[in-house]
């Protein structure tokens, strides 16, 4: 890890002290393009795991400061997210804060409140380059899936998780690279189990 990046890390402890249990703070090392602090995880993310976003994308923002935009956890939960770039004193970046808040409370106090209320829905446009990774649009589909089946992701019976993975086909989602190894941990099965599934789909 950078070094410059250590005083950081009672920043992100601080955070998710402040804010727990609702709140994650991951801080990445840009130049290992790594995950090398997580404070209060709950995405399964863990030390040493890859950046999502590629560097050069970071490049071309405009602002430090991105979001606050939405992405959805692994289990379905919505987050609401705020990205903070870091910069060395000659301005270079050399590292990313995400702070991730866990607001699925607080949505749904919200959407009795609206149904109560017949408030109409107004939606922010999420930062696309942060809103629409794969991770997130992945758990997106996981969610739906859950939803038509009422069921918790730690709910699911092993024919239930088979279903996920056909639903998951049919959306085209193994065209993403990594998307198996995801789908394995956080669903505890095996590759193996999901490429014979798919086979016998097919």
């Amino acid at each position: 890890m950078n070094k410059k990046l250590i005083p950081h890390i009672t920043v992100c402890d601080a955070i998710t002290k402040l804010f727990y249990p609702n709140v994650e703070v991951v801080l990445h090392d840009v130049k290992e393009e790594k995950l090398v602090h997580i404070s209060n995880a709950f995405s399964k993310r863990e030390i040493g795991d890859k950046m999502i976003n590629d560097v050069k994308d970071f490049k071309a923002l405009t602002t430090d400061i991105i979001g606050p935009y939405e992405k959805v956890n692994f289990d379905g939960k919505k987050l609401k997210t705020v990205s903070s770039i870091i910069r060395d004193e000659n301005s270079e970046i050399i590292g990313i804060m995400c702070i991730n808040f866990d607001i699925q409370t607080f949505e749904n106090i919200f959407d009795s409140l609206k149904s109560f209320l017949n408030l109409e829905d107004k939606k922010q446009s999420p930062n696309l380059l942060f809103s629409q990774d794969w991770k997130s649009h992945t758990n997106r589909l996981i969610k739906k899936f859950l939803q038509i089946k009422d069921k918790k992701i730690e709910e699911l019976k092993i024919k239930q998780k088979k279903e996920l993975i056909l639903f998951l086909n049919d959306k085209g989602i193994f065209s993403i690279r990594n998307v198996v190894a995801y789908l394995c941990e956080i669903l505890d099965i095996s590759r193996a189990t999901i490429y014979k599934w798919l086979k016998q789909e097919n």
